[in-house]
């Protein structure tokens, strides 16, 4: 009885967390936001030369769960949460793929 309450409960907490929000995004500000950026973020990868002297605005992180765990999807949220801050370029972007979900992680930017 007991390890059928505990697979119950167990169950139930699953289900829970995949009837929540299957994408999302966040920052810390470590800059000064501005109004939101209308056009195309620009996404520039870890590793990857950047693109020119650049503004600092805020690390944004997004998290993917099932469909939503996509590169495209992750990396969307990113370009949404930066846009929002009123950057036009998100660099230094880390992928990192799991079991069940994704999570991309940069520095929110405005170019110079």
């Amino acid at each position: 009885m007991k390890r059928l309450l505990a697979t119950a409960a167990a169950a139930a907490a699953l289900a829970a967390c995949v009837t929540g929000p299957t994408l999302r995004s966040e920052h810390v500000l470590t800059g000064l936001a501005r109004a939101a950026f209308t056009g195309e973020v620009r996404i520039v990868m870890e590793g990857a030369p950047l693109p020119g002297e650049v503004e600092e605005v805020a690390i944004v992180t997004a998290t993917g769960f099932g469909a939503d765990a996509s590169l495209p999807a992750v990396l969307g949220a990113l370009q949404g949460e930066a846009a929002a801050l009123g950057c036009d370029a998100v660099i230094r972007v880390r992928y990192d793929r799991g079991a069940g979900g994704a999570t991309a992680t940069g520095v929110a930017v405005r170019l110079r």
